[in-house]
């Protein structure tokens, strides 16, 4: 604007019109921003393919870690002595890269179906192992058949224990730290087991690794149906089935239900005192976990969640959790979960780590396990406004029961039933530093607003106060010469 060509009225216009625009667009941010901000967060929050959320959710966002704690058990010769109990050392970690893409995405309104392929990289420089080291376990194998043979008469047991001693039974196995976890080993039992095609033991190998074809698998963890948050923020993330189903089949009523987040996506608008659910797909089962304390992170207040005692209840504390207990099993005590649905029916066992959180009983007959709230525990910390988890650890350990069988060779003088650690499997996440400044934008956004508005609503009112001023005084500029020639006009 060329103030030399404004007339005075031209600049009162331009400084009075434009402080009224200011002072309306200072009065509506420091006023009405918070809910305009918050209706279109709302709006954006949803899943939709090619969304803002869809683009931090279709991969993994930020990094993942993986661990292996692989449990060895030093003294295996020692399973007949009643002088020398079973002894384990947790080796590793063996920490992987875990990094996830959604595939095959079917949107169903208000649901989204897919499937999710993880690939795994194996890091040493985060680690405290080597793919090579050796790594000792009770042959559970063994103890799986053994406990299938136990609800039957003597004449099939003796069968069984007749195919145990030819087809390669042991009480104990022996194999490289990789090959437990990812590459997988052959076993003559396995094979036999294989062989068989047994509805009963349906194994899809003849060789075993806990997570053997699992690395850049589409298919092993199944798919999930999830709810996207559209008509409903607050069922956001929330898993609506698994595998095409609202029941797991494990377990039976609603311990069965398919039930919490996958741990990617959150619902929102909870209470501080609402217990959050996580699906395990391995498990087969959710675990709960309990609004511990606020807590401040990275300048952010956020809700710490942690497992407690009733995480792996059995109906010991809560009825409610009775329906873990399996059917014609005996049910295990607080803390320990029976995993055999999930497992072919053996003697397997879901804890916290080491036994944590757990009745005394579970390590009396071993030795080298030693529980830790701070190490062993599992927590989520998430800002509650917007529902984002800023740090995520969560974990498990497989064990299996040894216990004496006067009907099997390789385990008639067994010196201690006991429960043995097999591996702890952790995952760790945190925010990185991209997704936290997007996350304290979000947060500040309505504040950042308002403070906008409130300096626009002062410049306005500055720009009124000093257009009043000059007016008052003619200070307009060129005011002057036009009264000056005004003057002359008139006296001419």
């Amino acid at each position: 604007m060329c103030c030399n060509c404004c007339s005075v009225r031209q600049q009162k216009i331009w400084v009075f019109g434009l402080a009224g625009l200011l002072l309306t667009l200072g009065i509506v941010l420091l006023s009405a921003w918070p809910s305009i901000f918050r209706q279109w967060m709302q709006s954006i929050l949803p899943l939709a393919p090619n969304s803002f959320m869809y683009k931090n959710w279709i991969t993994t966002p930020t990094p993942i870690y993986t661990s292996f704690y692989l449990f060895n058990w030093t003294n295996p010769e020692d399973l007949n002595n009643p002088d020398v109990k079973p002894n384990f050392e947790q080796i590793g970690p063996y920490t992987f890269s875990d990094y996830k893409v959604k595939e095959d995405l079917v949107w169903q309104r208000p649901n989204v179906t897919y499937y999710g392929t993880r690939t795994f990289h194996f890091l040493p420089e985060l680690s405290q192992g080597k793919l090579d080291d050796v790594i000792i376990t009770p042959a559970f194998a063994t103890l799986t058949a053994a406990r299938y043979v136990r609800q039957y008469r003597r004449p099939f047991r003796k069968i069984i224990n007749f195919m145990l001693n030819r087809e390669g039974g042991s009480t104990y196995m022996k194999h490289t730290a990789g090959e437990w976890m990812f590459d997988g080993f052959y076993d003559t039992l396995f094979e036999f087991a294989h062989k068989l095609h047994s509805p009963l033991i349906p194994l899809p190998s003849d060789h075993f690794g806990w997570f053997y074809q699992r690395n850049n698998s589409k298919t092993a963890e199944g798919n999930f149906t999830i709810h996207t948050g559209h008509g409903d923020l607050h069922q956001m993330g929330e898993l609506q089935m698994w595998n095409g189903s609202a029941h797991t089949g494990y377990y039976s009523g609603e311990c069965g239900k398919v039930n919490g987040s996958t741990g990617e996506l959150w619902a929102q608008q909870r209470r501080y005192d609402e217990t959050i659910s996580i699906f395990l797909s391995d498990a087969s089962r959710f675990i709960n976990m309990f609004t511990v304390s606020n807590v401040t992170m990275h300048g952010i207040d956020a809700w710490r969640y942690e497992t407690t005692e009733l995480s792996f209840d059995n109906g010991q504390l809560s009825p409610d959790t009775k329906c873990f207990c399996v059917a014609n099993r005996p049910c295990p005590q607080n803390g320990v979960l029976d995993f055999s649905p999930a497992a072919y029916h053996g003697p397997i066992y879901m804890s916290h780590p080491h036994f944590y959180m757990t009745d005394s009983s579970y390590r009396e007959n071993t030795t080298g396990l030693r529980p830790d709230a701070v190490e062993h525990g599992m927590h989520v910390i998430m800002e509650p406004t917007l529902a984002v988890p800023m740090s995520l650890k969560g974990q498990v350990m497989l064990s299996v029961l040894v216990n004496r069988d006067e009907e099997i060779d390789l385990l008639k003088h067994v010196a201690f039933d006991h429960y043995a650690p097999l591996f702890v499997i952790q995952i760790k996440a945190e925010l990185d530093d991209r997704l936290l400044s997007l996350l304290k934008l979000a947060l500040n956004a309505a504040r950042i607003g308002q403070f906008v508005g409130l300096g626009l609503l002062l410049i306005a009112l500055a720009m009124l106060i000093v257009g009043v001023i000059v007016t008052k005084k003619h200070k307009w500029h060129n005011e002057w010469r036009m009264t000056t020639s005004d003057k002359n006009i008139i006296s001419g």
